[in-house]
């Protein structure tokens, strides 16, 4: 992830390093110092985050809390780095591997780009 600081700026422009896909997979995040868990869904995924939206009607603000998310039968360890009324921003403390990101999006009916020779 690069910040670009353009010369008259006064706010950093993000880019994000990893290419996101829009998905539908049912899992849960567990807050990991609470033991609490949420059902919901993972409704976009790139190899460093995801972005979970609980199905609870309202979001509380969450944010550097610990979490793990449980989908498709993998556990993802990771951070909530925003809230949005979207759902919660999760960084994952390590990137996910080529075959766990393939089997994810296939369980989450979306479309797994083609390799590149």
């Amino acid at each position: 992830m690069a910040l670009h600081f353009p010369l008259f700026s006064r706010r950093p422009v993000f880019s994000r390093a990893d290419v996101r896909h829009e998905c539908r997979i049912d899992g849960e995040i567990v807050l990991t110092e609470k033991m609490v868990s949420y059902e919901g869904r993972l409704i976009n995924l790139s190899r460093g985050g995801a972005m979970f939206r609980p199905r609870l009607a309202y979001l509380m603000h969450r944010r550097g809390d610990a979490v793990q998310v449980q989908a498709a039968g993998l556990a993802l360890v990771g951070e909530i780095v925003a809230t949005t009324p979207l759902g919660f921003g999760i960084r994952f403390e390590h990137p996910l591997s080529d075959r766990d990101l393939a089997h994810l999006l296939a369980c989450g009916n979306a479309e797994v780009p083609a390799a590149r020779p």
